[in-house]
């Protein structure tokens, strides 16, 4: 197996949890948003926690789900201006968004990312109504940051390939 078609296969799986693991997260949210709703009408008071887990909750959908948008290719971008540009443009431009987006996701989510939630850990802050480290709010950024990469990489060889290919091909069609 070619460590292309092993990153693909790693990623696919990795997707597919990731679909499954934003549907729950999702789930649950609701449900707490819900609950949190019903429990200040109904009860008098919304429950402490509520609100908390509301908030933990969505910072890891945003985030997991960011990620799962950079591997299905749906992330914001430019495709006018780069539908407009000769293919040999689109290519390079293609692999330097890709490039910006693995180095941004590396360096500054995964890796920054680490060094602020060590950091809170460190700290002993704790989400008063949950009981638990407020570190795990930032847990989310490390993990997207390293799914973003894993993504970004596959994506960026996969247009490196498909431009040496097609470089090959119309070369072979030239000299026939």
């Amino acid at each position: 197996m070619t460590p292309f078609r092993a990153i693909t296969q790693l990623n696919h799986k990795l997707a597919d949890l990731l679909q499954k693991l934003l549907v729950v997260i999702f789930a649950a949210l609701v449900a707490d948003v819900l609950w949190g709703v019903l429990s200040r009408y109904l009860l008098g008071g919304q429950a402490s926690w509520s609100e908390e887990l509301a908030r933990l909750l969505m910072v890891w959908l945003a985030l997991l789900g960011a990620a799962l948008v950079c591997r299905e290719q749906r992330h914001l971008g430019l495709d006018v201006v780069m539908r407009s540009l000769p293919p040999e443009a689109q290519r390079f431009g293609s692999l330097l968004g890709y490039a910006a987006i693995l180095s941004f996701a590396a360096v500054v989510m995964t890796w920054g990312g680490w060094q602020l939630v060590s950091q809170r850990f460190s700290s002993g802050q704790t989400l008063p109504a949950l009981g638990i480290a407020k570190a795990w709010f930032y847990v989310a950024l490390p993990v997207s940051g390293g799914l973003i990469s894993l993504f970004m990489l596959e994506a960026f060889w996969r247009q490196m390939i498909s431009s040496d290919s097609d470089s090959e091909e119309e070369e072979s069609e030239e000299l026939s």
